[in-house]
């Protein structure tokens, strides 16, 4: 009984420490540069740095450059990774509507949707995919 109570301690042990191995690897995979395109309500590119502070903490800046409209640079209020998937917050230019993010990164390539809602009603103001591509 008691090396089969040591035995499953042990796998416990690994598999808890890979879990977290595994996580810290995908925070790692999401840190670093990214260029890509949006289409949707309005098209344009992007560039993205995510990074990872000494806590662990992910937090990224966009700066966006629409085909039609004024370029612009936002950060993010919130980044949660569960494995290959991200989902990110970024506060509008004005304060005035918030972006929902939602990724999944395969290698050195990131796509998804986004969604922004004007703040005051809640209201989606516009919605589209992009992908993006480590540089």
């Amino acid at each position: 009984m008691r090396k089969m109570t040591f035995a499953l301690l042990i796998v416990l042990i690994f598999g808890v420490g890979y879990m977290a191995s595994a996580q810290s690897k995908s925070d790692n995979n999401a840190a670093g540069t990214w260029s890509g395109s949006w289409t949707g309500g309005s098209t344009g590119k992007f560039e993205m740095i995510i990074k990872k502070d000494a806590e662990g903490k992910l937090s990224a800046t966009l700066s966006g450059t629409p085909d039609q409209g004024e370029s612009y640079t936002i950060h993010s209020t919130l980044i949660e990774s569960n494995g290959s998937k991200l989902t990110m917050k970024f506060e509008g230019p004005d304060g005035e509507a918030e972006a929902k993010v939602q990724a999944v990164i395969e290698g050195a390539s990131m796509k998804g949707d986004y969604s922004i809602r004007a703040k005051a009603s809640g209201e989606e103001v516009e919605k589209g995919t992009f992908t993006a591509s480590r540089k």
